[in-house]
This record gives structure tokens, sequence and C-alpha cells, in this order.
């Protein structure tokens, strides 16, 4: 259903939860990036067009929303060690984007659901990992809106380039997703080997 090239090897989410505070606090980051993203594009991208506008408001409302549940629940899960520097994940894809016009922003649409993409995969994976506990029901139900955020960012892609085009350059981009995934060191990140 996302089609990513690479998929998570066994055994990521308990590597992933041997420290879940800071799993936590990067997530933390991931959706405050997230509403930071959406209302950029909104900001740029939006000029003459309501419809966008108005997806990218409610989309960083959500996101916002997903932050302040995610910082609810780093009350019980204080982290031992803090992140690193910034996100190599989302470095590495920006490095992909085209810097011109119409492929430039076609790019940013396609990065932003390759992040959401992987990222439902990877709470679903902790969903399972953490299956009936009340940190488990918080990915399962993010899993779910993080996969509508795939789509609706491929949708926009479709709308703005058509979609031939968009398909073809969402295939390179996972190819390259991909890669870059894999070649990320392992560690209580979201978006980690």
């Amino acid at each position: 259903m996302l089609g990513l090239h690479y998929e998570t090897p066994e055994g990521w989410a308990s590597r992933a939860l041997e420290e879940p505070g800071a799993l936590l606090l990067d997530h933390l980051f991931c959706e405050q990036k997230a509403a930071a993203m959406a209302l950029a594009i909104s900001r740029r991208h939006g000029e003459g067009k309501p419809a966008l506008i108005k997806l990218m408001e409610d989309l960083a409302a959500e996101e916002q929303e997903h932050f302040d549940q995610v910082e609810r629940l780093l009350e019980n899960y204080p982290p031992a060690i803090q992140p690193r520097g910034g996100n190599p994940y989302a470095i590495g894809l920006r490095r992909f984007i085209h810097k011109d016009g119409r492929a430039s922003f076609l790019d940013k649409l396609l990065v932003c659901s390759l992040i959401e993409a992987r990222s439902a995969e990877r709470f679903q994976l902790l969903a399972t990992e953490l299956r009936g506990s009340t940190l488990g029901n918080f990915y399962e139900d993010l899993y779910a809106s993080e996969v509508n955020h795939y789509r609706l960012f491929v949708e926009l892609g479709v709308d703005h380039a058509g979609e031939n085009r968009t398909l073809e350059r969402l295939e390179e981009l996972r190819r390259f997703e991909g890669q870059l995934i894999a070649s990320l060191p392992s560690g209580p990140r979201i978006h980690s080997s």
C-alpha cells in the first residue's frame, strides 16, 4: 500500500523502544516539524489556492494535536538521553529535492508523502510491539493518520503535476528513500535503520 522500497528489519521496534523516552522525544520533534512544513507549504505555495491553504492548515492543526499527545506521553517516559543534532533522515531527503519551480514543489510534496509513509510503517511496528498498552494504542491510531497524510501528499502531487509525472518521480524518490533509511544508524528515532 505504501510502496516503500526498504522494509524495516525485524527487531527495529524492540531496539527503538529500549529508550522509550528518547524515542518519544524524537517523535515530538517530528510532529513539530510536520506542522511547520504544512504551514510553510501553505505560505509558499498557497497563493490563489484556497483549497491547498485549508488542507495544510487542517494538517498543521492535526500535527499539533499529535505533538500535544506525545508531549503528554513524555510525562510518563522522561528521556534518559537526548537525540543529537538534526534529523539525518529529513536532511538526506531534502538533498534530493529539485531546487527550481514546479519540480521543486512536486518534490516537496512527495518527500512529505514518503516521510508520512515511513512514519506509518514505523508506527504500525511500534503498535504491534506494544499491543494492548496505552502507547501501543496511541501508535495504532497514528498509523491510520499517517497513511491518510501519505495519500494526501500524493494526491496533491497529482493535482499539481499530473498522475504520470507524479508517480514516476515518486518511484525515483522511493528508491532514494530506501537507500537512505538503510544507511542510517540505529537508535531511538522514528527514522533510523
